[in-house]
């Protein structure tokens, strides 16, 4: 057409700068040719920069779609996404079955971290990066950061529990590092890399300290985070241990699960045992209203967006909490 690249350029980026009649001999030619205007991934190369952001999360893939919380979760990130014209990649810790490390090539200007096992291969490989970075739940101090106040939001629970006159405790939770499973009692301190399981975990044997409760006499359950293993998990507890009188469940999720046990064996919630749950997603379960803490997880979504996309300071930002109590507890 014996026009520069820097006019076909403004064709698309700049219209502005072009005369109507030019762009539209542009765009006529363009069509006829085939062109569809600025390819992304050669823009991309040249500005280092592709407009998309990489999301990194515990599980598979598939897990994301099926969590009511990370549902919410995505929405957020979502919804401020498309706002800023902003494309989105969602990096699994894992590859279904197979649980391979999944390799961090793809093309992205920073990272959304709402993976707690923090010691993981992908979190180490995003870190040498040296790109943006946000994480949801947990906090790396030269990063910023977005969560509510999880031990608070626990020994609130946990406080909560005492005051209704419990001394026995059951604790359904995620594992603690990368396979963990089954039950333990609290005598001895828990460690590991799911941040958020340790701080919620370690702020109820806090509590549970302050209050003379035998840490002897309390116990974990490690597992997989979902309804069944939930139940598994209630099951194994109150039979081994059936002085247990209150189960307190880090996700919803596994409280449901504790509830299915507890109405199959006919074990009256809560005159027989209270469960407390976790994120307010499942208000009633079975007829039964379930003691909760609530936290906005869209809201969540849409600050670490904003905190990734601004890439300030470093700030770490806390949002709100309400421990709700329904009937469960």
């Amino acid at each position: 057409m014996g026009i520069s690249h820097t006019t076909i350029s403004n064709a698309w980026n700049n219209p502005e700068k072009l005369s109507i009649e030019l762009r539209e001999r542009i765009l006529r030619y363009a069509q006829k040719v085939g062109f569809q205007g600025p390819d992304k991934l050669a823009r991309a190369l040249r500005t280092g920069k592709s407009d998309t952001i990489g999301v990194i999360f515990n599980d598979s893939m598939s897990y994301v779609f099926i969590d009511p919380h990370d549902i919410k979760l995505m929405r957020g990130i979502a919804v401020r996404c498309e706002a800023q014209n902003i494309n989105l990649v969602l990096i699994p810790l894992r590859k279904g079955a197979s649980h391979k490390t999944p390799s961090l090539t793809t093309l992205v200007d920073g990272y959304i971290l709402n993976a707690t096992h923090n010691s993981a291969a992908v979190i180490q490989q995003t870190l040498t990066r040296r790109l943006p970075v946000v994480t949801l739940d947990f906090q790396l101090p030269q990063y910023s950061s977005v969560s509510i106040d999880n031990a608070s939001a626990m020994r609130d629970i946990a406080a909560y529990l005492l005051n209704k006159g419990h001394q026995r405790f059951g604790i359904i939770a995620f594992s603690s590092h990368p396979g963990a499973q089954g039950m333990r009692h609290l005598e001895h301190a828990i460690s590991g890399d799911n941040t958020l399981m340790l701080t919620r975990v370690n702020a109820c044997r806090e509590v549970f300290r302050q209050h003379a409760i035998p840490l002897s006499d309390c116990w974990l359950y490690e597992t997989q985070h979902d309804e069944q293993h939930g139940e598994l998990a209630a099951e194994a507890l109150l039979t081994a241990h059936p002085e247990i009188s209150a189960l307190i469940c880090l996700s919803d999720r596994f409280a449901l699960g504790a509830v299915n046990y507890c109405q199959r064996h006919r074990l009256a919630i809560p005159q027989r045992v209270a469960i407390t749950g976790f994120d307010n997603i499942i208000p009633e379960v079975n007829g039964i209203g379930l003691t909760t803490i609530a936290q906005d997880a869209e809201r969540k979504g849409e600050i670490a967006v904003e905190l990734l996309l601004t890439n300030g300071p470093v700030t770490h930002h806390a949002l709100e909490y309400q421990l709700i109590a329904r009937e469960s507890a």
